[in-house]
């Protein structure tokens, strides 16, 4: 495990936030985050995006490590035999040395950190963690696969998005250079508009963090090339209708936050290359957040965001499926079966 050097970006903005907004980000559990390090490289990339917006809001991060379960005895080569309990405890030892040590990196930069360390499958104590410590985004490095080998295949990435009933804040590290700059605070926030649902349920948090970070809103409107003409556009808006959404952007802008609402060609494609023309910018989005067959089928809409960005995606599940899951997660939890150690 290494430790790393937190690049903490600089905030443009250093004037105390509004106590509404402060209220509003509580409120939404924004200022307690859940960051999962495995202290792997790839994982590391969440902290500086941890560290700004916990600076930001006044926050706390939770720094969080899962051990792998061991067999009760494992034998390892001939007139060798591997001891669970001497393993565990070195490993927790080793993971708590780390988680320490990254706990002391933030501290210079103003920031309160915990840790725990526990024993288990690493999505289900991620996605258990997040639901019963009320944390209101979990930061998780991502590597994505084809729809096809996701559909077939799960990660822990891919497993959390099954499991977790919480908004996940997800980086693309295989688009993104380790060791690479600094990362900047976001001045764009890109909420797509695909229905209704989704849309609602990823606006909350999308405001919220454009007005505690400064970041003008921007609500992306599908439009559809004429093929006949390519010159000209015929503009198709999925619900909400367009005057809605101009009417939300007027609300918002009366409320202090600039929001813009444009049209955006290219489905999914198009999302990713108007990200990449905003340096820094955060793409928020509602989602289903369906799996298996339903996420191959159904071609997930924020999934197909993730494959393509090359910056950071927050996925927000849906009310109905946010509620279901969490009911599920308290009832494993409080079982026997589900019990953990932690550190």
């Amino acid at each position: 495990m290494t430790v790393p050097d937190i690049k903490v970006p600089t905030q443009p903005n250093s004037e105390a936030l509004p106590a509404s907004v402060l209220s509003r980000a509580q409120e939404l559990r924004l200022d307690r985050l859940l960051l999962p390090l495995d202290g792997s490289d790839e994982s590391e990339q969440t902290l500086p995006y941890a560290a700004m917006i916990s600076q930001r809001l006044g926050g706390e991060i939770n720094l969080f490590h899962c051990l792998q379960p061991m067999h009760p005895v494992r034998v390892g080569k001939m007139g060798h035999i591997l001891y669970p309990d001497a393993q565990h405890d070195r490993g927790s030892h080793l993971a708590t040395a780390y988680l320490q040590e990254v706990k002391a990196r933030l501290k210079p930069h103003g920031l309160s950190a915990r840790w725990n360390v526990a024993t288990g499958s690493a999505p289900h104590l991620i996605a258990y963690r997040a639901a019963t410590g009320n944390f209101g985004l979990t930061l998780v490095s991502a590597r994505t696969k084809s729809r096809v080998v996701s559909g077939m295949q799960t990660n822990v990435t891919g497993n959390l998005w099954k499991l977790t009933a919480g908004p996940l804040f997800l980086i693309n590290h295989t688009h993104t250079r380790l060791n690479g700059d600094r990362p900047v605070t976001p001045e764009t926030i890109f909420v797509p508009l695909n229905d209704a649902e989704t849309f609602e349920t990823a606006m909350p948090i999308a405001t919220t963090l454009a007005t505690s970070l400064g970041a003008r809103l921007v609500i992306l409107l599908k439009s559809r090339e004429n093929r006949d003409d390519p010159e000209s556009r015929t503009i198709e808006v999925i619900t909400p209708e367009r005057s809605t959404a101009h009417d939300i952007a007027d609300e918002l802008r009366d409320q202090g936050c600039e929001t813009e609402v444009e049209d955006v060609a290219g489905g999914v494609i198009g999302i990713a290359r108007r990200q990449l023309q905003e340096r820094g910018s955060w793409v928020v989005a509602g989602s289903h957040m369906r799996s298996g067959l339903g996420r191959l089928l159904r071609r997930e809409r924020s999934d197909n965001v993730l494959r393509q960005c090359r910056g950071p995606l927050i996925v927000i599940p849906t009310e109905s499926v946010a509620k279901t899951r969490e009911r599920r997660i308290r009832k494993k939890v409080a079982s026997a079966e589900t019990a953990v150690s932690v550190v």
